[in-house]
Parts: C-alpha cells; structure tokens; sequence
C-alpha cells in the first residue's frame, strides 16, 4: 500500500502529519475516494497546499491571470458593500476578462513585475485600436490597484510595473466630451417637464436630481415616508438601488456618502404630491395594489395590499398607478423619448446631477458644500467634475477685474 492513504471499507482515505502545536502531533485525514490513485493525488494536491499555508498555489508560480481572478475574489467581491459596490465588482471583473487576461494572463506573476515595456506596449495598442483615454486609464488603474495588492499586504510581488507607464496624449473625442459634461438649460428641462408632467411616474426621477443632485440609483432609492422630512426641509440619502443577476438591491451609496440635503419649496412640492397621487391610487386599487417591502437581504419584493406580511415596507419615489415597482432600468425609456421625440441626443442619467452641481458652482456656492451636497468622494472630484470655470464665472472674473481698473 502507497505511504500516506489507506483503505476503509469501499472507499479510500488519505493521511498527512501537519505542524505540532504544544508539542502534541497533529494529523489531516480525509476520506471518500473510489481508487487509491484518487487518494493520492488528492494528498498531493492537499500536501501542496497546506505548504503554502492554505493556498492552492504557489505565489511563485501563479499566473497572472490566476491572480487576478483571486484578488477579484478575496480582495474585491469579498469587499462589496465594505468599501467596494457591486458595479465596481462588474467594471473590475469586465476589464480583467476583456482586456487584462488576454493581454497579460499567460505570464507569470513574479516575472510580470519586471515588464513595465509589455504593460506600455499594451497601453499604446489600445490607443491605436481607438479606445477612449477613460477606459484605458480605467484599466489601467484596475491593474495597478490589483498588483499593489501584490505588493501590500500580500508580499508575493516587490515592485508594480504599472507605476512609470503613461497613457500621454490622446485626441479628444468632441462628441464623446459634449455629452459628458451636458448641462441642461432651464428651458430644455421645462420642456422634458411638459413632456413627463406630475401625472407621468417617471416626473418625480427628473425632478429630484436636477433640484438635489442626487445619482440615479440614489434617486429611486429615496423612501418617501422615511427619507423626506418636510418639517425640516430634508432629504436624506441613506442608500442606493443596485441590480443583482435580476434583483434590486438598497446598498450603501457609493463612497458610503449617507447624506442630508437641504431642499426647497419646488421639491417639496413635487415630494408631496408624489405621496398624495400614491395614497389616492392605493384606496382606488385597494387590494390589487402593489406595496414595496424590503427583505431582510435588503433585496425589493412587491406583494398585493391584501396580502400580510412582516417585512418592512418602502415608499418608493417612481412607482405605477397600481403600485408597481420602477427602476433605474425603466428610466431608459424617458431617456429615449428625449432624444428621439424631443430631439435632445445629449440628455442622459447623470446630466440632471450634473446640471445641479454647475449651477451651484456658477451661483458662487462654496466647493465644500457643493461637495456634500452632491456626495462626493473628496474636494478634488468636485473641482474636476463640477467644474468651477465656465462661461459665466470667466465673465465674472473678467467683470471683477474691470471693476478693479476703475477703482
């Protein structure tokens, strides 16, 4: 009989001494196997990875592509929710199959510590496929932050072969910018208005973040009877919707930015009319109508008014005449009814957001508050975004200075 595996009965077990603890002698045995060559090979494989202390690989010997998919496992999935979301989870995990592993996964990790050349040759392929310079600097900071994982706290890599490659200039993609830093004019948004009026359910979901500044997913995560305070003239940003597989989810908002804004009287309004039309349709629906609970998984279920149930219910912003459930994903349709009926091509979620913080800025508020107000992770994000240059604000300073001339 081979060294280490014996049989019990039908089937086969393999045995291995592992370290002493308080000088006793300790054992790993496990069991199961149809033939002896399956024990066997299931104790080299276990032998191998007790060695490694706990790894099935050896940090020496494992691929890149191997390490990516374990950092997106331990350091990233395992994170969602604790400092990463699950659509960071999705960007990093389509960047890593799309565009990483293909172009670097067959190396081994502690040789491709050495190759700042392949990781810049990679980057200026990509500039020639005629990829923007955002997914490329994207992608390339998805590596760069995997392999300083590498480094700290893992220790099986010494140097990050990210750090001197540079993306450098690229030509910019006019069309690609216009629609970025759309900014909706008073007159373009009362026309959307008119075409999405207070009986529209999408109404509430242009309204909110163009007077609060809010993100879409944060957006139809607002409860209405939890998340307003009409006494105090708050809304309170306590989560946001995300999509698992094909359920809805209150997560965290991004960057953990819990927040309290400050609303006016037009916003208010809005709020309580959205709750006043929602209290009519349930007494006009009565039991068909369809309430929100959140599940103990903090997942959305809708469930008949004449149903009982012990979850908690949630008041949602966007919701149909009879109760049902609107999402992020419905808001699609009011996007496309703007460019195409009303011809607005440069319309899209996040420019009402965006619209919101340049007003801020183009009145003279304050970049900090701007900041809070808008959830931002840090001061930088704010300047750089919401940007505190435009038009207005270069008359301004030229009036400023003219005034000065005169003094």
């Amino acid at each position: 009989m081979a060294e280490g595996v014996r049989k019990r009965g039908k089937t086969w077990s393999y045995y291995f001494d592992t370290a002493k603890i308080n000088g006793e002698r300790n054992k790993i045995e496990k069991g199961g196997f149809k033939t002896q060559k399956e024990a066997l090979d299931a104790r080299a494989a276990a032998i191998a990875e007790y060695n490694n202390t706990g790894r099935s690989f050896s940090p020496k010997e494992i691929s890149v592509a191997d390490y990516l998919d374990y950092w997106l496992e331990n350091a990233i999935k395992k994170n969602i929710d604790h400092g990463y979301s699950y659509n960071t989870y999705r960007e990093y995990e389509s960047k890593i199959r799309l565009h990483l592993k293909p172009a670097f996964g067959i190396y081994k990790l502690s040789s491709f510590q050495y190759a700042p050349d392949k990781v810049q040759e990679w980057v200026d392929d990509m500039k020639l496929k005629g990829l923007s310079k955002s997914m490329i600097k994207n992608t390339l900071t998805c590596l760069q932050g995997a392999l300083n994982y590498a480094i700290l706290p893992l220790k099986y890599i010494q140097s990050n072969p990210c750090i001197p490659v540079k993306v450098g200039k690229m030509p910019i993609d006019v069309d690609a910018k216009a629609h970025a830093e759309y900014v909706c004019p008073k007159e373009e948004f009362d026309r959307i208005l008119q075409r999405f009026p207070e009986s529209s359910y999408f109404h509430p979901s242009l309204v909110v973040p163009y007077h609060a500044g809010t993100r879409i997913g944060e957006t139809f995560a607002i409860d209405l009877k939890e998340n307003v305070d009409f006494e105090k003239h708050e809304l309170h940003i306590r989560g946001q919707l995300v999509k698992i597989e094909k359920t809805w989810f209150i997560k965290p908002p991004k960057y953990d930015s819990y927040r309290t804004i400050k609303i006016g009287k037009t916003l208010e309004k809005v709020l309580k009319s959205t709750l006043h039309q929602q209290n009519i349709n349930r007494m006009k629906y009565g039991g068909k109508y369809l309430k929100t609970y959140l599940l103990p998984d903090n997942s959305i279920t809708q469930i008949r008014s004449d149903v009982t149930v012990a979850y908690k219910e949630f008041t949602p912003l966007c919701v149909k005449d009879d109760g049902a459930f609107v999402s992020p994903d419905s808001f699609k349709y009011c996007a496309r009814v703007i460019h195409y009926e009303l011809g607005n091509v440069l319309f899209h979620a996040h420019c009402l957001r965006h619209t919101h913080g340049t007003i801020l800025a183009e009145g003279g508020v304050n970049p900090k508050t701007v900041m809070e107000r808008l959830g931002h992770k840090d001061i930088k994000t704010t300047l750089q975004t919401y940007t505190f240059n435009t038009d207005v604000m270069q008359q301004k300073a030229v009036e400023i200075f003219e005034q000065s001339l005169q003094a």
